[in-house]
């Protein structure tokens, strides 16, 4: 071990002091290192190229692979000056082992081409592509070698003789499937010491294999035992170290190579060995106790959340009824909204549970994802809106109607439990401070488990209402009704209008113009009819105002964004969870940002902070954006989600070369938040 950690310093030292040796485009021979950049060819569509950076070593010389192993460093490459490039993704060869003083790295020697898929802005226009590589080479003594090198980018498609070398490489680049060779299982062993085994199939059999673990900057794998088995197949063991403690924190790469054949395969992330059953108990015990205070405090968050801002007209009219005279008593009233709160958190618990049984997709405020749901709320929130603009209170056409009304009217002790359960279904469709690790933990465990922190939740949103009912003198702070409660009512009528108009644009996405098309006209017919025979005189106050701030909510939500100029469009990515890894190792920085159409907080985040203009500068010149829509369920995001134990909305993590396994972002966004987690992924690692 001594001598492995003198080697290492040694060859770090090196490094750092080795003067840097600039080269341009060409072959340019200096401290036996030379580079050029080949242009391929564009795709059909135009829209991105191949290129090639072509290195070539002088004899005894060797550059780095992606992980450098024992010591040494990759590839750096900086694209920042290039011209209609939106984005390039490097391509990296199988690597082999150099083993010196039982230190091992990973690398090429003699020459490799590592293929270069440039996308382009403007497929219609020519791209320059500008790159400065820094290369660390190593042989008796080690160098850091930096290259700058340009690149001419015609628009269409060419018929470049270099492709057929970058071809020639990218045949080398390890996939995820090989016509020889598989990879039949891959698991992570504990005992006697941490150690993967791969059970790989090889036709014709292994002759040569070796094995290159990399993705998690915190685990270190030896060398590979293979024991071979009959008919082609063979076993292989690999001891890894950094799993004892924390884990396995991202997704481990393992790359199989034998000659000129190779595999690649991904280990997702694996939990902390726990030291015993017994501890383990112990600590789940514990830790329960503590996030129910969590879900405690994250359930009285919930209320102040930009999500419940479109049922908060409910929560006022309810809390005015209590003083009115034919409502019932102010305590029963206010404990019947709470459990209905506490009803909708346990009906929430018990369709989690039952889903997460059946091995369904789950996560918090999935509701908003199914049309069944956004047509019913429609339902109850137009009813709730008629209701409270006078249109039906007695003579109701149809006894659905007269219930539903009743309850939104909020004047029984039944209609108190139907407000409190219908608020926490519209309150949820997205995550608050402190909910999200309640929930991350209440879905990773069983159904009792579940239970009991949904309804840690529900009594944190309840508690404004418990504190009410056991001290009913405050109330007394509340105004008495009177001729003012017209428009009070008008205006909340208005918000359930615009919260149903809301929800029938989410339906359209979803379900598409039809069924969101029918739904809207059915519930107008449902309107029209009422006020037909309802409308009168009294009401025209009312009316008017409820339709001048629907009108105004239309416009807002319609008008065409601010005409200031921000710089340039920013430039999202689809979500690939496993080009991330790939972009972060080129030293780029990713933002990456999952929202939905049904998430109020997310809109709030976009408009407020990503749409700021020193945020937006950032997003759209040095930093790879990445989008993510989960309106619509969708697995990908699911699992993305998942992996960071997180199961709720808005969801944003940053990485970089300083943060390769990502800075999650709190729910609620400010500028500074952002602008400091870019800069601190951004900046590069030190080495000591």
């Amino acid at each position: 071990m001594f001598v492995r950690l003198t080697a290492v310093v040694a060859l770090l030292a090196a490094l750092a002091l080795a003067p840097a040796a600039a080269q341009t485009a060409g072959f340019h021979p200096k401290a036996d290192v030379s580079t050029r950049l080949l242009v391929g060819d564009a795709d059909d569509a135009g829209s991105a190229a191949w290129l090639g950076l072509d290195v070539r070593l002088g004899p005894e010389w060797h550059t780095y692979w992606r992980s450098a192993g024992d010591a040494g460093a990759p590839p750096e490459f900086d694209w920042s000056g290039s011209q209609n490039v939106a984005d390039v993704t490097v391509e990296w060869p199988a690597p082999r082992r150099f083993t010196e003083a039982d230190i091992d790295t990973y690398g090429y020697e003699n020459h490799v081409l590592f293929p270069l898929h440039v996308r382009l802005k403007d497929a219609s226009a020519p791209a320059h592509l500008s790159l400065k590589a820094v290369l660390y080479v190593c042989s008796v003594i080690c160098t850091q070698n930096e290259a700058q090198l340009e690149a001419e980018i015609a628009p269409g498609s060419h018929q470049n003789a270099a492709q057929t070398q970058i071809d020639e490489w990218r045949h080398k680049v390890p996939r995820n499937s090989s016509p020889t060779l598989s990879i039949q299982s891959l698991r992570l062993e504990r005992q006697p010491k941490p150690h993967l085994v791969i059970e790989a199939h090889a036709q014709p059999e292994l002759t040569a294999p070796d094995v290159f673990v990399d993705g998690d900057l915190a685990v270190a794998a030896g060398r590979p035992h293979v024991e071979p088995r009959a008919e082609g197949d063979a076993l292989i063991s690999i001891p890894v170290n950094g799993l004892d403690q924390t884990g396995l924190q991202r997704p481990l790469r393992v790359t199989l190579v034998d000659g000129e054949r190779a595999l690649e395969a991904a280990l997702p992330q694996v939990a902390a060995a726990p030291s015993s059953s017994v501890s383990k108990t112990a600590a789940a015990t514990s830790s329960i106790w503590v996030i129910l205070g969590i879900a405690l405090l994250g359930g009285f968050i919930l209320n102040l959340m930009p999500c419940v801002f479109p049922v908060l007209s409910l929560k006022v009219v309810s809390l005015i009824d209590h003083r009115t005279t034919d409502a019932p008593p102010l305590r029963a009233a206010l404990l019947a909204t709470a459990a209905g709160i506490l009803a909708s958190f346990a009906a929430l618990a018990v369709t989690l549970s039952t889903l997460k049984a059946a091995g369904a997709q789950i996560g918090w405020g999935l509701q908003f994802q199914q049309p069944a749901f956004l047509i019913a709320m429609s339902v109850v929130l137009v009813a709730f809106a008629a209701n409270l603009l006078g249109l039906f209170e007695i003579g109701l056409p149809w006894w659905l109607g007269s219930r539903i009304g009743q309850a939104g009217h909020g004047r029984s002790l039944a209609g108190h439990v139907f407000n409190g359960f219908v608020m926490t279904l519209l309150a949820t469709p997205c995550s608050a401070p402190f909910v999200g690790t309640a929930v991350a933990f209440a879905l990773s465990q069983q159904a009792p488990q579940i239970l009991l922190v949904f309804a840690g939740l529900g009594l944190g949103m309840a508690s404004p209402y418990l504190a009410l009912a056991a001290v009913p003198r405050l109330a007394a702070l509340l105004p008495r009704p009177g001729r003012w409660m017209i428009a009070v009512r008008a205006l909340a009528a208005a918000a359930m209008i615009a919260t149903t108009l809301w929800l029938i644009i989410i339906l359209a996405e979803i379900s598409g113009i039809a069924t969101a098309g029918v739904t809207g006209a059915l519930l107008l017919a449902f309107v029209l009819a009422l006020a037909a025979s309802r409308i009168r005189l009294r009401h025209a106050i009312p009316a008017a105002l409820a339709t001048a701030a629907i009108a105004l909510v239309v416009v807002a939500a319609t008008r065409p964004p601010a005409t200031e100029t921000k710089g340039q469009e920013i430039l999202w990515q689809p979500l690939v969870p496993a080009e991330i890894a790939d972009q972060v190792r080129t030293g780029h920085t990713v933002f990456v940002d999952i929202g939905a159409s049904w998430c109020v907080t997310c809109k709030v985040n976009e408009t407020l902070v990503l749409d700021g203009a020193a945020v937006h500068r950032r997003l759209a010149s040095d930093v790879i954006p990445v989008k993510a829509d989960w309106t619509k369920p969708n697995d990908t995001i699911a699992a993305y989600l998942k992996s960071f134990d997180r199961y709720g909305l808005p969801f944003n993590v940053v990485f970089g070369p300083g943060a390769p396994n990502g800075i999650v972002l709190p729910e609620l966004l400010t500028q500074e938040i952002v602008l400091d987690a870019i800069d601190t992924a951004s900046r590069p690692v030190t080495a000591h």
